[in-house]
């Protein structure tokens, strides 16, 4: 049986740059490394509506400490 809930992934890129996309919720993920300051390393995160063939929608985009992003993925 097809796992329906699975993520498609694309190699990761150097740096920690990286797409991520799920069929089920039709949803396009970008992250990658952003400036960082004294006190954290930043990630900024770009998600897209993105239903085949119609191209990515952007939907939000946020940036947030490097340790929440692991947290929140």
């Amino acid at each position: 049986m097809p796992n329906k809930d699975r993520s498609h992934e694309s190699p990761a890129k150097a740096g920690g740059e990286g797409w991520l996309y799920s069929e089920q919720q039709q949803k396009l993920c970008h992250f990658k490394p952003d400036t960082a300051t004294v006190h954290a390393q930043w990630v900024a995160i770009r998600t897209y509506s993105y239903v085949p063939p119609r191209p990515p929608e952007p939907m939000t985009r946020r940036r947030m400490p490097r340790h929440n992003a692991i947290e929140a993925w």
